[in-house]
């Protein structure tokens, strides 16, 4: 991948992943195949995610949307783990989404 479409990519997702942790170097050897397939990946946005839990993380809504599927269900059968577990997500699903979103982009890479 060239030097210009890496800086393309990693402003059009920069808050998309943690900070620290975006292989630069990786994503400049990337073969056409896999820079083929990193264009058409869509990568969750936590803003949304964030509000999702917001308004629905009760119901487990944000947890299915960054598939922790698991989690999901149990926020459901559980009203958010009494309301408690639902409060606490506002302040993880953010960090959670870019460790899942880091995580796809690192198995592209």
């Amino acid at each position: 991948m060239e030097a210009d479409k890496v800086d393309k990519f990693l402003l059009a997702n920069e808050n998309k992943f943690p900070d620290y942790e975006i292989p630069i170097h990786k994503l400049l050897n990337l073969s056409p195949e896999k820079e083929r397939i990193l264009e058409e990946t869509r990568f969750k946005k936590p803003g949304k995610i964030l509000l999702a839990s917001i308004f629905l993380g009760v119901l487990g809504l944000d947890r299915f949307l960054i598939g922790d599927w698991g989690k999901g269900i149990a926020k459901l059968l559980t009203g958010g783990g009494a309301g408690i577990w639902w409060l606490v997500d506002w302040f993880l699903v953010t960090g959670v989404t870019k460790r899942k979103n880091m995580k796809k982009l690192e198995e592209i890479v």
